[in-house]
């Protein structure tokens, strides 16, 4: 197994490492901060992770990033942004490359509909359809089944399909079906 490096690392696991803790802090900029701690630990642990394959680094980085992010979350009262501050600091997560076909009020209007879910449903999808990974990676990074992570994506997929409906009429939705 070649030697890891942090930049090989950061390169192939950094998109998965941020949407994990967006998922968890649903703020871009706490995501931020928890990539560069996950990363700096990362850094401190890279003679036990050079003898780990792929799925055991993708799941202790993961575990590493909720971690991080639930502690940060404990430690600090929740801020109250004013809404025009929110809407700047959410905006720009939603500019990745698969987020690039939706545009303008579909864009705010899914973002918050995945920012309803569960957190077990949300983790799925911004795992998903954000960092890239499939479902076996997702299953192994959670701690549970594949079968499990295609029932809570199913069950995601209802869910935004139905809140978007409601907020827009007849044929809005149609696209995540």
């Amino acid at each position: 197994m070649p030697a890891r490096d942090i930049e090989t690392i950061y390169a192939d696991c950094s998109r998965m490492v941020y949407w994990a803790a967006y998922g968890v802090t649903k703020n871009e900029h706490d995501a931020m901060d928890a990539m560069q701690n996950v990363f700096l630990r990362t850094m401190n642990h890279l003679g036990t992770l050079a003898n780990m394959n792929d799925a055991q680094l993708k799941g202790w980085l993961y575990r590493v990033t909720v971690n991080i992010c639930t502690d940060a979350l404990r430690k600090r009262k929740h801020e109250v942004l004013t809404g025009e501050d929110a809407e700047v600091l959410s905006e720009s997560v939603y500019d990745m490359p698969e987020a690039a076909a939706i545009a303008g009020e579909d864009k705010r209007r899914v973002r918050e509909a995945i920012d309803t879910l569960p957190d077990i449903y949300r983790e799925a999808v911004l795992l998903h359809y954000f960092s890239g990974c499939d479902y076996k990676q997702i299953a192994q990074m959670t701690g549970t089944t594949e079968g499990n992570i295609k029932s809570r994506m199913s069950r995601a997929k209802q869910r935004l399909y139905a809140v978007l409906k409601k907020e827009g009429g007849e044929n809005d939705g149609e696209s995540i079906r």
